[in-house]
């Protein structure tokens, strides 16, 4: 039913634990790990992968979607789901989403509410809702599209109809840098068919920093790194959509230039990302001011007690603590997110597993 895909780099802690946490929730779905590490540690995610999953071993000529691309092609389940190495994706999640796509083939995939965690030696910290915006039901590809864009948040670690996961990702290949393949998925998921946002916990996203450097990751810090190769870059992107909504005979308005509609859709998300803050300090380093490089990690998130308002509970074992900050159960727009208490009990339930 489904085919579970896991890239790796250079952690197998985190890969180790990670497989430890789908065999203990008893995921009886084919994993695939994908590892790219250095020779130590692949052998390190070799021996983790022992029982559990299939080990691939890439070298570092295959970037992210490269891998992807390769894999999908031996998938033949009719769904696949990404699961990365240091977040969390929850297994009862992913049998829910197959449920609900099992029962609307109008939907291409699946996933529900992102919370950001920190594990603590004794504690699970849920301190910041991620990922809530609703579900993207329109039926013309170019609305979902720009629904999508005009409130931008990935769904990259849901279920995906393995077809739609197989040309998301081999159209984000001919992409050079990270945050144009992304989008370059993204926009051609939401193009061929809607999107669910569950109204429940699908995954836990923590503060491991990620492989990508920022100026590949992020747009705002790419156009800062380079302009030119930005810009370069952006019209390449735009051009591969452009081709594959003719090439899928996806109907446009009448009279409406393309690549016009396409750059206000885009403009829509990327113009949030600018922080014209940012880019005078940046302009003042070039021009010799002396000031502090643009620091582009988020301050670390100190340990701290429950406070007024957030919920914790004790481990079956007492060994550990749950804890939901009001600023993921009180989260706004509170028409669009709701944690249910038996949700949390889900969660935690599923938690128990990952150590």
């Amino acid at each position: 039913m489904l085919t579970a895909l896991l890239p790796t780099r250079n952690r197998p802690d985190e890969c180790a634990r990670q497989l430890r946490f789908l065999r203990g929730n008893e995921f009886a779905h084919r994993i695939i790990v994908l590892d790219a590490s250095e020779p130590e540690n692949s052998a390190a995610v070799r021996r983790a992968c022992s029982g559990i999953a299939e080990f691939r071993h890439f070298g570092p000529q295959y970037r992210m979607a490269d891998k992807l691309a390769a894999a999908v092609t031996d998938v033949a389940t009719p769904y696949v789901v990404l699961i990365p190495d240091d977040d969390i994706v929850l297994p009862q999640a992913i049998a829910d989403a197959i449920a609900f796509l099992e029962s609307h083939p109008d939907f291409v995939v699946a996933h529900g509410y992102f919370v950001a965690f920190h594990a603590h030696d004794d504690a699970i910290d849920m301190h910041r809702m991620i990922g809530f915006t609703p579900s993207i039901v329109d039926e013309q590809p170019l609305n979902r599209l720009y629904n999508l864009f005009r409130r931008y948040q990935s769904f990259y670690w849901g279920v995906f109809r393995t077809g739609i996961f197989r040309a998301a990702v081999t159209a984000a290949c001919t992409m050079q840098v990270v945050a144009f393949r992304e989008l370059t998925a993204m926009s051609t998921a939401i193009l061929q068919g809607k999107v669910a946002r569950l109204r429940s916990v699908y995954a836990l996203r923590g503060p491991v920093k990620s492989h990508a450097a920022m100026h590949q990751s992020h747009p705002l810090f790419f156009f800062l790194h380079d302009a030119q190769k930005f810009f370069d870059n952006y019209v390449l992107f735009r051009g591969g959509i452009v081709a594959f909504i003719h090439r899928n005979d996806i109907a446009t308005p009448p009279g409406v230039p393309l690549e016009q509609l396409l750059d206000l859709v885009y403009a829509a998300y990327l113009g949030r990302e600018v922080d014209t803050g940012v880019i005078n300090h940046a302009v003042q380093l070039l021009l010799g001011e002396p000031l502090p490089p643009i620091q582009f990690d988020p301050p670390a998130l100190d340990r701290r007690e429950p406070a007024e308002g957030d919920v914790a509970h004790r481990s079956a074992d007492g060994d550990r603590r749950y804890i939901w900050r009001r600023q993921v159960l009180d989260a706004e727009p509170r028409d669009e997110i709701a944690i249910s208490g038996e949700d949390m009990v889900r969660v935690e339930r599923q938690l128990e597993h990952y150590r």
